[in-house]
């Protein structure tokens, strides 16, 4: 559904694909409310749902140079929402099924199930340290202020003094390399 007050969209995509911050801000605010009950739907999980609202709208950030070409707004967002919210839920449930059956196959009893999630949690966290440390040094001042500190997207770019847009796209890549880096160790997200 097109968010009511938006008046022009195909111009708001205009600014957007031309590094506009403010009108990605605008668009993100007027369809938020409307894509949080449609993604809910599927999900079921506002933790979920928030995870599949942020990689839609970080999708979009990400391809804001094809913006100029799209013709219906509304639709090509919710295509972006929808095939965040399949490849969402296809990880976790491959996920869910990949624990049960390694727990299954694995050492036995019940009572190994939390020994094995610790020993996988602690091995993952080591990774993600691992790859956090082959970060250039502002990508990785990033990534800790807003993994670690906890800080939002706004606080950091006043602290370190760049474009909340920067700070976006920093934590971007960040997240793409340390993907990639697991992945890479063998660890399929």
């Amino acid at each position: 559904m097109r968010p009511p007050f938006l008046h022009d969209e195909k111009a708001l995509l205009q600014q957007i694909a031309q590094g506009d911050e403010a009108a990605f801000s605008t668009l993100f605010y007027a369809y938020l409310g409307n894509l949080q009950p449609f993604i809910m739907k599927l999900t079921r999980s506002a933790e979920d749902t928030e995870e599949v609202i942020q990689e839609t709208f970080i999708r979009l950030w990400m391809s804001r140079d094809k913006l100029v070409d799209v013709q219906t707004p509304h639709a090509w967002i919710y295509t972006i929402a929808a095939n965040e919210c399949y490849k969402y839920l296809k990880k976790r449930s491959s996920r869910e099924h990949g624990l049960t059956d390694l727990i299954r196959a694995d050492t036995g009893p019940v009572w190994d199930q939390p020994v094995l999630h610790a020993l996988q949690f602690k091995e993952m966290n080591r990774l993600v340290k691992e790859a956090v440390s082959k970060l250039p040094q502002r990508r990785r001042r990033v990534y800790q202020m807003s993994r670690d500190e906890g800080m939002k997207i706004p606080e950091i770019a006043a602290v370190l003094r760049i474009s909340p847009n920067t700070v976006k796209n920093t934590l971007v890549s960040s997240l793409d390399f340390i993907r990639k880096y697991l992945v890479a160790k063998g660890h399929e997200l």
